[in-house]
């Protein structure tokens, strides 16, 4: 068991589902249906799996080093057309799919820590 629930959250993910890519674009595109336009030119996945990546990198750093970071991509991905409603709601999306996925597996300690942690990289 992982002290930390968020990681405790995603080691749990991983060993049911694997990748978690194609659960999180998938909860996103159902959501934000235009988000899909976004990605025409990634045929490969690399650009959403990059973005995943430090997203996961950013929460379980819990906004200590990266913080800054978010609040850049925000920036990026708004001056490249992003809303930013859409590239805010990036983080609470990823948290539903990860309670969702894991159904009964879904603590309490999870909710309260990714809470904590997606506030803490909230824009701000």
């Amino acid at each position: 068991m992982n002290d930390d629930p968020v990681a405790e959250s995603l080691d749990l993910l991983a060993a049911r589902h694997g990748d978690p890519a194609p659960l999180v674009y998938a909860a996103l595109f159902a959501r934000h249906p235009e988000a899909e336009a976004l990605f025409l030119m990634d045929r490969g996945g690399h650009v959403r799996g990059q973005m995943l990546a430090v997203a996961l990198e950013a929460l379980l750093d819990g906004g200590a080093r990266l913080s800054g970071l978010v609040g850049i991509e925000r920036l990026n991905h708004v001056n490249i057309g992003v809303p930013e409603a859409l590239f805010d709601g990036f983080l609470p999306l990823l948290r539903d799919v990860v309670r969702d996925a894991l159904g009964p597996g879904w603590t309490p300690a999870m909710e309260t820590a990714w809470v904590a942690r997606i506030a803490a990289l909230a824009p701000g």
